[in-house]
């Protein structure tokens, strides 16, 4: 007759770790998606973990680097599955896609922020005629830049000064009313539109990402 062993005797063994055990997913992003990411990810009842880049990527291919590499460091260090979620193409000193490879890491194969979020033809589309195309987001990362010394008046309306137009997208999950609308046509002086779009190709998007 065998013997019942009691699991008291067992707590000294070491934890065997399941060979087939998934790795939570991580996410290495854009601050510039978050309030559009977090609607998603509620709707998709996904919980992956988040890590946000600074806002001062922008622009800035040194400090894009540099945010991808520590937290590209802290995700391998908690043994996480790593996305990413930022356009191929975005500027840092090292290739993206490149980064993305050396870790076995997903991207969306986006030029952009904007086409990750309404799809590469609609972009296209948008931005015909010297078109800039952004969302609200970018207006609050903007103002923050000049808010931190990080630009000045002048550099953001050189940097947009050139646009025919700035169209805003407008996805219902950011407040945008006509005084920040305002407030912005007077820091860049060219004329603004806005443009309701939905999530449902974001959405596609991250559920993919997530896979």
């Amino acid at each position: 007759m065998s013997k019942q062993i009691a699991s008291s005797n067992l707590s000294h063994l070491p934890a065997i770790p399941l060979k087939n055990q998934a790795k939570e997913k991580c996410l290495i992003t854009c601050p510039i998606f978050k309030n559009e990411l977090q609607a998603v990810l509620d709707v998709l009842g996904k919980t992956p973990e988040i890590r946000y880049m600074h806002y001062t990527i922008h622009n800035n291919p040194g400090v894009m680097e540099q945010e991808l590499s520590e937290k590209l460091s802290h995700a391998k260090k908690a043994g996480e599955n790593i996305r990413f979620l930022v356009g191929k193409n975005c500027h840092s000193k090292k290739n993206i896609v490149e980064i993305a490879n050396s870790c076995d890491g997903r991207i969306p194969m986006a030029r952009n922020c904007i086409e990750i979020l309404i799809g590469k033809e609609k972009t296209r589309k948008l931005q015909k005629n010297r078109t800039s195309v952004m969302t609200p987001a970018w207006i609050s990362m903007i103002n923050q830049s000049i808010n931190d010394g990080q630009w000045t008046v002048e550099d953001a309306r050189i940097n947009l000064g050139w646009y025919n137009q700035i169209l805003i997208l407008d996805t219902g999950v950011e407040p945008l009313d006509d005084e920040l609308i305002m407030e912005f046509f007077d820091l860049i002086q060219v004329p603004i539109d806005i443009l309701p779009v939905d999530l449902a190709y974001f959405s596609e998007v991250i559920e993919d990402l997530l896979q």
